[in-house]
């Protein structure tokens, strides 16, 4: 009896851990996602911010989008890979979710077009589009909590 309440909670911590890796972001997912949270804020903030005294604003996103490009091509697959194993949905419905969002969220944070247009001076100069991130208007929320974290917390259950 006690052999077959070890099986039994073996297969519990298995499938536990299971079910907590797909629910988690690997570290080239949770680039990809950054990668495409702050090229959707960059989007947002020139649509929101294209008047008045950002005018600028389309012409440093274009130089950004351009700079960029190859980033953004790389961060496709790691981030459809996530959407595909946590059955989040596909890519377009995760831009558009994430797209609500941040227009949602510009609407609270002071001085939004300032700081975006900011960010967007410096894009241009940062190697990574990733490493944006923090210098984001809209604060950066990862959807998933980290793999290594998720195995570590199974670890010691």
């Amino acid at each position: 009896m006690a052999r077959l309440a070890t099986i039994i909670a073996a297969t519990l911590t298995l499938s536990i851990s299971v079910n907590a890796q797909e629910a988690c972001m690997q570290q080239p997912e949770v680039k990809a996602d950054q990668i495409r949270f702050v090229e959707t804020q960059m989007r947002i903030a020139t649509l929101q911010c294209r008047g008045g005294g950002h005018r600028d604003i389309v012409g440093l996103y274009n130089d950004f989008v351009r700079s960029k490009r190859p980033y953004f091509i790389e961060a496709e697959a790691p981030l459809r890979t996530f959407l595909n194993r946590t059955k989040k949905g596909g890519l377009d419905s995760y831009v558009v979710s994430v797209a609500n969002k941040v227009s949602l969220d510009a609407s609270t944070v002071a001085q939004f077009c300032d700081r975006a247009r900011m960010a967007l001076q410096m894009a241009v100069k940062m190697p990574d589009p990733a490493g944006l991130v923090t210098l984001m208007p809209v604060r950066y929320r990862q959807p998933e909590r980290s793999c290594s974290y998720a195995a570590r917390e199974t670890l010691y259950q």
